[in-house]
């Protein structure tokens, strides 16, 4: 069973418009070498994002990419609540608090992210190049 990977909405949005690192992720995710999970909300982050006129996609380009969004990451619920507040107090920003706890609650191994408060408060938070070194290693 592969590796399970939490992938921040920041990782999927770059990897959806750029190439990269993050689309190499999204492609290997896709490909099933890695399982690549993430929760509603940050799907739901992930769309407004891609809505965002400074993207200038049309609502047709914007679906094409959730759908591959889809393909490449398991999307799975929410965690509870209250499992949400339990993480408010350990973060700087309270928006962070629902990815710590949506990586906790999806037994992921691996917090993917860009986010610098993440990356310094999560031990378990790795950049997408750690990741690709570590798959190309043979160690995920």
């Amino acid at each position: 069973m592969p590796t399970r990977v939490f992938v921040d909405a920041n990782i999927i949005v770059s990897g959806l418009l750029f190439e990269g690192n993050e689309s190499d992720v999204l492609e290997l995710g896709a490909l099933g070498a890695v399982d690549l999970v993430a929760t509603a909300y940050v799907f739901a982050e992930v769309e407004e994002v891609l809505r965002r006129a400074e993207f200038g996609l049309d609502e047709q380009e914007a679906l094409e990419l959730l759908q591959y969004a889809h393909e490449a990451i398991v999307r799975l619920p929410d965690p509870e609540e209250g499992k949400v507040r339990g993480y408010e107090r350990r973060v700087r920003d309270r928006k962070d608090a629902p990815v710590w706890a949506g990586m906790v609650a999806t037994g992921a191994q691996y917090l993917l992210t860009g986010d610098n408060d993440l990356l310094s408060t999560v031990p378990q938070a790795i950049r997408t190049k750690v990741l690709l070194d570590k798959i190309l290693a043979g160690e995920v």
